[in-house]
């Protein structure tokens, strides 16, 4: 057991050497000739010429947003004159008054009331004075960190020490997607090695501090690695053979948009995402079906590798539908406001399954769904093997 977690570190060891040294290489110097323009646009997204602060609505000295106007939609603009303290940054405690400009035809506009609190934009003169300022956003921050400090603190109550090790775990997962994933695909590494390179080590590393050094955990990394992988070659096959863009949606656009992202692989970050959507929901099968498993050969040591199999898939089957659905309900979900504008606008059904965005949100659900299937058979062959083997 000491030799195979030993072998484990090795492989983690040397994927991270491997990212490394691929990460080294400029992409976009590579691929495209237009420098001059890059570095533009590199020193512009660097060197921000304004400041963000945070500002409380102290009163409202002019609002018209009541007022009742026999004016199209179209022509409906509002006015708000809003006295406002700054309340961080080096404006701290300044007060000024500000118009914000309510254009009834767009949807989602906001309408101020005192004590409101907003996100500022503002640029400033070379004497340090704020000469123009933008209403950025509503602040919405408090409400974020509640709900994450709930999410928090419920699993830390109700999970206790494994709550705390799923936090754990959690971080490091999410910490590698943000310190590791995303700066590879920056620089241009491969999209899909990449993935596979930061869901691998996750898997292990997560289940690991979850479950433990034990023959459970080895079966379940194991189980996840390998339908995962599955997920990848599906998506990739899939998505190759249905000429999916990877700018299926309004974010990947505007990033093509920028000159020194417009090469990156899009469609290997579509199979980069796939793959790490999909960890979460195998990881679970993976390690729910080692347990069982490890429990009824625990209770019944002279049951037979068959039993074992039939039991172990009998259990898989039973979560097999709980699972799937939860993947596919979640890029459902993603895509209501796309499915609900089909509707309205009665568009067919040939045109809508043939939308690169469409195409691309089944692709993924199916590709997760079918690598979780597939994991179930595959971590019950692999648990029995290595369970009646230990016994033996």
């Amino acid at each position: 057991m000491k030799k195979i977690y030993t072998l484990i570190t090795i492989v983690i060891a040397i994927t991270f050497a491997l990212l490394i040294g691929l990460s080294i290489k400029i992409y976009a110097d590579e691929l495209s000739s237009d420098k001059d323009i890059r570095i533009h646009y590199a020193e512009a997204m660097e060197n921000t010429d304004y400041i963000i602060f945070k500002a409380k609505v102290l009163e409202i000295e002019y609002d018209d947003t009541a007022e009742k106007r026999n004016v199209s939609l179209e022509a409906d603009i509002r006015y708000q004159h809003l006295k406002i303290e700054i309340l961080d940054g080096s404006h701290k405690g300044e007060t000024m008054t500000i118009r914000h400009t309510i254009e009834r035809i767009m949807p989602g506009y906001y309408i101020f009331k005192t004590g409101d609190k907003l996100l500022v934009r503002a640029t400033e003169e070379n004497t340090g004075k704020i000469e123009t300022v933008k209403i950025q956003e509503k602040v919405r921050d408090t409400q974020v960190y509640l709900i994450v400090g709930l999410f928090v603190a419920l699993l830390l109550i109700i999970g206790g020490i494994k709550g705390l090790k799923t936090l754990i775990s959690l971080v490091i997962a999410v910490a590698m997607i943000f310190f590791g994933y995303i700066p590879l695909i920056i620089k241009g590494v491969h999209p899909i090695l990449a993935s596979l390179g930061i869901s691998i080590p996750v898997v292990i590393i997560t289940l690991i501090i979850i479950s433990g050094r034990n023959i459970k955990t080895l079966v379940a990394i194991i189980g996840t690695s390998l339908g995962v992988i599955i997920s990848g070659i599906l998506a990739f096959v899939f998505g190759s053979f249905a000429h999916l863009t990877g700018l299926a949606d309004d974010s990947s656009i505007s990033l093509a948009y920028i000159p020194q992202f417009r090469n990156l692989d899009y469609k290997g970050i579509l199979f980069g995402t796939i793959l790490i959507g999909a960890i979460g929901a195998i990881m679970d099968v993976a390690i729910s079906i080692a347990s069982a498993l490890y429990e009824i050969n625990d209770l019944d040591k002279d049951i037979s590798k068959k039993n074992m199999i039939i039991s172990g898939m009998n259990i898989g089957k039973d979560m097999m539908g709980s699972m799937s659905n939860t993947l596919i309900l979640a890029y459902v979900g993603t895509t209501l406001h796309l499915i609900i504008l089909f509707i309205v606008y009665k568009i067919r059904f040939v045109e809508i399954i043939n939308l690169d965005s469409i195409a691309t949100e089944i692709i993924r659900a199916m590709a997760g769904s079918i690598g979780l299937i597939i994991t179930i058979p595959v971590t019950v062959v692999i648990g029995t093997a290595i369970y009646k083997k230990k016994k033996a």
